[in-house]
């Protein structure tokens, strides 16, 4: 009850979502890659292999980490030619949904070596997106630093908030992008008259085109960047117009709306905790108790009604740009990682064999 609370009352750190790092959490490598101009390296990120894929998919990439296996590579011609033969063969056996993959072979089958190129053949917003995660990395970063040092309650001077946010219907961007929008840094006198909230303090996604805190989160940015060998001047030095990026500014408390929310104690972990339409039409009810005014602890309760699972059912509104399964991971502090809830167990100790794999190992 008292997570969902304070997710209400004073919402949670408005963090970008794993999804945004892609299926293997290596897009912002990519990213870092494209800003360093190593598009070489850009493509052995995408290509090289992966952690949980299946066999087939293993042994295609393996194929090509190997494809230069006993080539001499001082000879530039049977490089060439190594590479070549390596793509074609592997532009067949590439899975259907492996599209960035597919267009690096099938340019690398025609100009071997030439990764630039390679890379420029992948669709223009996937390879937006390999930027795009990096620039999330680095805010997620941000924030964490400026919820730890500053706290998540208060302005302080030196952070930096909205003035402006126009809409697409009077000339901005919406939801993304810089047109329409325009900040100010916080001074001692909009801090004693409590002029802004922690609901209105932003950071910036580094780009070419924004302004950066002058605090110490603004120091956070130069050094995250250092450590991936990069300078804020490296998102100014992008020569391609389709991958430039300007920035942008996001919120670093996102406060839900209409949440509403019970808890349950049930016994059958695949018992439903809201009625299906199925249900209704069949008007049955659920095996469920509701105990969400109740005052009694969950474990009274507990041991009254002979149920042992808890539960909660919760409902609200996120503001675009939002994720929803970061809400989730705040409320109940728990990851959201494919891997983490694979592990998890339906009965008993939800969490009783979590990580239990990689211990033995």
């Amino acid at each position: 009850k008292s997570a969902a609370k304070c997710m209400k009352e004073s919402g949670f750190i408005n963090y970008f979502g794993m999804q945004r790092f892609g299926k293997f959490h290596d897009t912002h490598l990519v990213g870092v890659a494209i800003l360093k101009g190593d598009f070489e390296m850009a493509c052995d990120i995408i290509m090289r292999i992966k952690e949980h894929e299946n066999e087939k998919c293993i042994a295609t990439r393996e194929k090509w980490a190997n494809r230069f296996a006993g080539v001499d590579m001082e000879d530039d011609s049977s490089v060439k030619d190594a590479e070549m033969k390596c793509a074609k063969v592997l532009s067949r056996e590439l899975g259907r949904f492996m599209n960035c993959e597919t267009s690096i072979v099938c340019s690398l089958s025609r100009t071997p070596r030439d990764y630039k190129k390679a890379f420029g053949s992948i669709a223009k917003h996937m390879r937006s997106m390999f930027l795009h995660a990096y620039q999330s990395y680095i805010w997620n970063k941000a924030a964490s630093h400026r919820i730890a040092d500053g706290g998540g309650k208060e302005v302080r001077v030196g952070d930096l908030v909205l003035v402006q946010d126009s809409g697409l219907a009077d000339g901005g961007n919406g939801t993304s992008g810089l047109k329409g929008k325009a900040v100010k840094e916080v001074s001692q006198d909009d801090v004693e008259m409590c002029k802004y909230s922690i609901t209105d303090v932003v950071l910036p996604l580094a780009g070419s085109k924004i302004v950066y805190p002058t605090d110490s989160t603004g120091d956070i940015y130069e050094d995250v960047l250092a450590e991936d060998g990069l300078t804020k001047q490296d998102f100014e030095n992008i020569k391609d117009r389709e991958l430039a990026v300007g920035g942008d500014y996001r919120k670093v408390i996102c406060k839900p709306s209409d949440v509403d929310y019970e808890i349950k104690l049930y016994n059958d972990p695949l018992q439903p905790l809201i009625k299906t339409d199925l249900m209704n039409v069949h008007n049955a009810s659920l095996e469920c108790v509701d105990v969400t005014s109740d005052d009694a602890t969950l474990v009274d309760k507990s041991d009254e009604d002979g149920r042992k699972l808890v539960g909660m059912v919760i409902g609200f509104t996120l503001p675009p740009s939002a994720y929803a399964t970061i809400a989730l991971r705040e409320l109940m502090r728990r990851p959201t990682s494919s891997q983490y809830q694979t592990e998890l167990l339906l009965e008993g100790d939800c969490e009783g064999n979590v990580g239990k794999t990689n211990k033995s190992e």
